[in-house]
């Protein structure tokens, strides 16, 4: 007789090995015949448990360990294992399918012993005749072909052969809706895997921008007053942008590098001639940099919103997130996954615990965004969704976002940015927009085709 582990989890994950001796023992501890890391599968226990060969029968035996073992998700001190069963050592332990192979000449279990034993797998699968006769024959053609007479297993053939016409008739029945679900669930594992993918390897190069500005009088150089602004007429607002070379480019939306770009002016305030916006402070923050930098403006597009801006990374390596050049990245219905800040400082409290909103909530806002960086708390939240339209200068998409999410990458299913986040359609969730990245791309070999003519 050989036992058969095939590893599912754990530290010994995708091996397959086999025993041949009548005891084996499982734990951490070198010792063991089977050891497991005891770093990563810290829920086993040194001397975790044994499986002794008795008669024909397999037996594990629990030597006392600390989270258990389970045997088909139900835990158990000692158990007759069968063909197939799912051990798991320790509650969340690595997990493995154990599996029998007797040799040629072993016939260990005469036929109603078979049969039995058949009968008591298809009495524990889910009701319903149909489902208990396919469980009940399943088990018996594996008891059959596995522990077994020629005679016997001629004869379970028969029996087989004559119960699968019934099965094959259901199963044809059922099988185009049964592939439809499963293209849906493999489209939807890619789509998860994909995210997953963009998240863990670009989020910490989308930045989190911080920005104030006011009017004031080019002719006397006093600011205009504006009513809630504080008494220096003070504007604050947030953005999203994100790195695309490595020696500090950044692109975002025209309106964060301009914020006052098409802004609607208060009635309180007259504007004439002399009267122009100023940034007084523009920064960007990246998760894991707790010192913010700051922001050059490098060019702004005149045709949509996009601009590009400039920092000094001062040897910092956040990612440099790649581009779609090939024009063809943005596909209507494929997904997409959309990273930014939305909803700005009040997302970024949203995640923190209540005793550290109690500590910073009542901070000015400048220094309220540096502390918010020193505590680690500067992420970029994600949202996926569909593309729903792709025109020449925008792409429309159902990925939520909001005021604050401008500036942020939109990500294709290959990982690469297709666009630039810069609106929401009012009153209507389904739909948001974005600039197809190409403007940006435009924008990069325009600076870089200045820089060589100066050279040259």
């Amino acid at each position: 007789m050989k036992a058969i582990f095939v590893h599912l989890s754990g530290s010994r994950r995708g091996n397959t090995e086999v025993f041949v001796s009548e005891k084996i023992s499982i734990g951490t501890d070198t010792s063991n015949d089977l050891c497991f890391n005891s770093e990563m599968d810290k829920n086993t226990s040194n001397h975790h448990a044994e499986i002794q060969l008795k008669g024909c029968d397999y037996v594990l035996h629990d030597k006392g360990s600390s989270k258990g073992t389970l045997v088909n998700n139900r835990l158990v001190s000692e158990i007759v294992l069968k063909d197939g069963d799912l051990i798991e050592f320790g509650s969340g332990g690595p997990r493995i399918r154990f599996r029998i192979k007797p040799d040629d000449a072993d016939v260990c279990k005469p036929w109603m012993e078979m049969l039995e034993d058949s009968l008591g797998i298809a009495r524990t699968s889910p009701r319903g005749r149909l489902t208990t006769a396919t469980a009940f024959f399943r088990q018996l053609l594996r008891e059959a072909f596995t522990q077994s007479s020629r005679l016997f297993k001629v004869s379970a053939f028969i029996v087989l052969f004559l119960a699968s016409g019934i099965v094959i008739t259901f199963f044809s029945l059922q099988y185009v809706r049964l592939s439809k679900t499963a293209e849906k669930v493999r489209l939807f594992e890619i789509e998860k895997s994909v995210a997953e993918n963009i998240i863990k390897k670009y989020s910490n190069g989308v930045c989190f921008i911080q920005g104030t500005f006011y009017f004031f009088d080019e002719e006397t150089g006093e600011t205009l007053m504006m009513m809630g602004r504080g008494p220096r007429g003070i504007n604050e607002y947030t953005g999203s942008g994100f790195l695309v070379s490595a020696d500090g480019l950044i692109l975002t939306n025209r309106h964060i590098v301009e914020p006052w770009w098409e802004m609607e002016v208060s009635p309180y305030i007259h504007i004439g001639p002399t009267i122009k916006p100023k940034l007084e402070e523009f920064r960007a923050f990246f998760p894991g940099v707790k010192e913010p930098f700051s922001l050059k403006i490098e060019k702004i597009s005149e045709e949509v919103d996009v601009a590009l801006l400039r920092i000094d990374p001062r040897g910092s390596r956040m990612p440099v997130l790649e581009l779609d050049t090939t024009g063809s990245g943005a596909v209507v219905g494929e997904p997409i996954v959309l990273l930014g800040y939305p909803a700005g400082v009040n997302a970024i409290f949203a995640k923190a615990d209540p005793e550290t909103v109690k500590q910073l909530f009542n901070l000015p806002f400048i220094p309220l965004v540096q502390e918010l960086s020193n505590w680690g708390l500067i992420r970029p939240l994600s949202t996926q969704g569909h593309l729903s339209d792709v025109m020449r200068n925008r792409i429309v998409y159902d990925a939520q976002t909001t005021a604050g999410g401008s500036g942020g990458p939109i990500f294709n299913n290959k990982g690469k940015v297709i666009g630039i986040s810069y609106g929401i359609f009012p009153g209507f969730r389904g739909s948001s927009f974005g600039v197809p990245i190409s403007y940006g791309i435009e924008l990069i070999k325009s600076i870089t085709s200045t820089s060589l003519s100066k050279k040259d």
